[in-house]
């Protein structure tokens, strides 16, 4: 609700809106950016049609260098439009490989600031001399994304550290963006009242929230430690260190890790790894995360999981991390099992114990349906199974069977879609879900248990609990006045 009351625009803004979005729209237009969004099934005929008429009259560049030029524009418009890009850039499947790959590049190849502004930020917020933390500290980043970047220390005691900095008025031009996104997104339902299902402002709304908890990067120290201890016990993967004395809501400092990139196949083997096990370990976190503490790391490219010198994954950039309450993660346990028993039946049953169908909808048809857009996904070959991709065209049939679009589910989807991109790119022929079922069965199984179910309840509501006596007492006390 707090985000929403931040987002939300003063009427007299409309017309600067309206102008902007204008702009926006002819900016994103010749760049060819609405070229991949006239092909999504799940977009209104009308609206497609529109979208084919734009794209005929202002759209002349060439084809094959269209993912050049989105990506130069998305730059151009604001960190927003960047932080839109990046999450665009795991949809492969929405707007194609070629462009997906150039849009990776938003994940850490922005254009810098000026390496003397980082030091002089460094220096403000430690209130020291740079000198006076580090041996060293290089001007020079090695990573640059939307909203900070990333520079190499050495402290006082020896140890190698990454510097992640915010950019100068990040926060004015991240907000900006967002609230300008909400009002679009708002006069989309408005005059589109079928795409309401699809709950955009909502998906703005959580997108906001957590893109503006990326700008206090003593959250995202928070985020790492919470993780760190999820995974305390955990012999095969580990969070890097905080300092905490250094980290402020401006600057985190955290250790420097020397590794492989999860996704660079060739230097692991050169090294020696095991790439099974690699993908196994990788598989389990995955399912711990989600499943085990609905708590999960929300960004997981390639890029941002390391293979140190003994094997162990590192996760690094935890400004992005996802929340699932309990009877989310049942739902999504039983979906995905039910998907891969192909038990459409039970598919559509648990959409409709969970409130998200319609009271009109046919539950023969919504399963004939699923089924229709499900078997040629699980019919492939192991390798090629993708859940993640099999979820986006389910939710696809929200405009025809009246779905209500569950928005916590979003960034799980994106997340969903990275982590089989990173088990196919290690072992093509594994399937993830495969491996992470009977992990998925044994929690649902727990999760079912009655004796666990009351003790969770009790923990919940052990304040109510412990004041009971004294409510019982004060319930007689009235009683005997009567």
């Amino acid at each position: 609700m707090f985000i929403k009351n931040k987002l939300k625009y003063s009427i007299w803004k409309t017309p600067f809106f309206l102008i902007k979005s204008f702009l926006v729209l002819i900016k994103l237009t010749k760049a060819g950016a609405l070229i991949p969004l006239s092909n999504i099934d799940f977009f209104p005929k009308k609206l497609k049609f529109a979208i084919k008429i734009i794209n005929f009259f202002l759209y002349k560049n060439d084809k094959a260098n269209i993912g050049i030029t989105i990506l130069h524009c998305l730059i151009k418009l604001g960190p927003g439009f960047v932080k839109f890009g990046q999450a665009l850039s795991t949809r492969p499947d929405l707007i194609g490989i070629e462009i997906s790959d150039h849009l990776k590049k938003l994940q850490d190849d922005v254009k810098p600031f000026s390496g003397l502004i980082a030091k002089d930020i460094v220096e403000k917020e430690t209130k020291s001399l740079i000198n006076d933390v580090f041996i060293s500290f290089d001007q020079t980043p090695i990573a640059s994304a939307s909203i900070a970047q990333v520079h190499i220390g050495i402290l006082k005691n020896g140890e190698k550290v990454a510097v992640k900095i915010l950019k100068p008025q990040i926060e004015k031009l991240l907000f900006n963006d967002f609230r300008f996104f909400y009002w679009v997104s708002k006069c989309i339902e408005l005059f589109i009242p079928k795409i309401k299902r699809l709950k955009l402002s909502k998906t703005v709304e959580v997108f906001s929230n957590i893109s503006l908890i990326e700008l206090d990067l003593t959250m995202e120290a928070s985020a790492a430690d919470e993780l760190a201890e999820n995974f305390k016990n955990h012999l095969n993967y580990r969070v890097p260190k905080i300092y905490w004395d250094l980290t402020t809501k401006r600057i985190l400092v955290l250790e420097y890790i020397e590794g492989i990139k999860i996704d660079d196949i060739s230097a692991l083997k050169k090294q020696k790894h095991n790439i099974e096990k690699i993908t196994e370990v990788a598989t389990e976190v995955f399912f711990l995360q989600v499943f085990r503490d609905g708590f999960f790391h929300g960004d997981m490219h390639p890029g941002n999981i390391f293979i140190d010198r003994n094997g162990t994954l590192v996760p690094i950039d935890f400004g992005i991390m996802g929340r699932l309450k309990n009877q989310d993660r049942q739902f999504l346990a039983l979906l995905l099992t039910y998907l891969l028993d192909k038990n459409y039946k039970k598919v559509v049953e648990i959409h409709a114990e969970a409130n998200m169908l319609g009271n009109d909808v046919s539950y023969e048809q919504l399963a004939q349906a699923i089924r229709a857009i499900s078997t040629p996904i699980l019919n492939k070959p192991i390798g090629e199974i993708s859940l993640a991709k099999l979820l986006g065209q389910i939710l696809g049939l929200s405009k025809t069977y009246n779905i209500e679009i569950q928005s916590q589910f979003s960034l799980l989807q994106k997340t969903m879609l990275m982590a089989e991109g990173i088990a196919r790119q290690l072992r093509p022929e594994t399937n993830m879900w495969e491996l992470s079922r009977p992990l998925i069965n044994k929690w649902i199984n727990e999760t079912d248990d009655p004796f666990k179910t009351l003790e969770e309840w009790i923990h919940k509501n052990k304040i109510i609990l412990l004041k009971f006596p004294e409510i019982i007492e004060k319930i007689e006390k009235i009683i005997s006045k009567k």
